[in-house]
């Protein structure tokens, strides 16, 4: 994987990039971009069909004749995602011209279009499977469970930091609000009965479950990038913002974040333009 700040590029394994090849063979998505390396010109052109056995994609026809028996490199799109490659331009009988695509294949992501700040207009929240053991000996289960003991800025606590509603287990998982997210990660706060659950620099959590509005998505692997502390409201109670990473995220996954988070955009879009008429 490369990257800058704004891009990241991540290779594709054999079958995902097989997958996307046949997608793109099909009408709906049959736009395909080629141009060689360093040239500005590039030639938008149509995929007729595709061949799994050899990688290679049918171009349908007027295929640029000064690109002809050389290396390019292409772009195509499948559902709102952009992907790269390089490939060989072959030859055939009656003048076919197909696309040799047996290199790596790779996704990209434009990060400062995809980060989404999901508080107040999203109910987004990150529960981590902790488990019932480690939950149970520390003080968080007893100060949430004992409602005759929580005092009203408790509560005001728990609102605010997104722990005063539970979808799974609370045994079992601990529930924070994400304040934004894109498809590499996520930030959320905390307070500071549940710090020692995340006082582990590069901290791994497995089977997280992610709620994006009404939708409810495991992620394999949480790793903890940082953790910075500040001030609640009134100055009074300390909550922490941490930020973590998605790991081992297979292609699919990457997908269904993606179109999440860009239909989330487009609904905060939308709610401006209503708000301006």
């Amino acid at each position: 994987m490369t990257e800058n700040k704004n891009v990241y590029f991540k290779a594709l394994n054999e079958q995902e990039k097989l997958s996307k090849l046949a997608l793109l063979s099909k009408p709906e998505n049959s736009n395909i971009v080629v141009w060689k390396k360093g040239e500005s010109r590039k030639f938008t052109l149509k995929v007729s069909d595709f061949v799994r056995s050899k990688s290679e994609v049918k171009i349908l026809k007027d295929f640029p004749k000064d690109l002809k028996d050389s290396e390019v490199l292409v772009s195509f799109e499948i559902s709102g995602l952009n992907f790269f490659g390089r490939a060989k331009v072959v030859e055939r009988l009656d003048s076919q011209i197909w696309l040799e695509l047996s290199e790596e294949l790779y996704k990209s992501e434009r990060r400062k279009n995809f980060r989404l700040l999901t508080f107040p207009h999203h109910n987004v929240f990150i529960n981590f499977k902790i488990g019932k053991d480690k939950i149970r000996q520390s003080n968080v289960l007893n100060l949430k469970g004992n409602s005759g003991e929580e005092t009203g800025l408790f509560k005001n606590f728990l609102n605010l930091i997104g722990e005063n509603e539970q979808t799974l287990d609370p045994e079992e998982y601990l529930r924070f609000r994400v304040l934004d997210i894109s498809v590499t990660g996520l930030a959320f706060q905390f307070g500071n009965i549940e710090r020692d659950f995340f006082s582990n620099p590069d901290q791994i959590f497995e089977d997280s479950v992610l709620e994006f509005n009404d939708k409810m998505i495991t992620i394999p692997e949480l790793q903890v990038l940082y953790i910075q502390d500040k001030f609640a409201l009134n100055q009074s109670t300390t909550v922490t913002k941490a930020g973590v990473a998605f790991k081992d995220i297979n292609v699919n996954l990457d997908e269904e974040l993606s179109f999440l988070i860009n239909k989330a955009l487009r609904s905060i879009e939308s709610e401006f333009e209503g708000f301006l008429k």
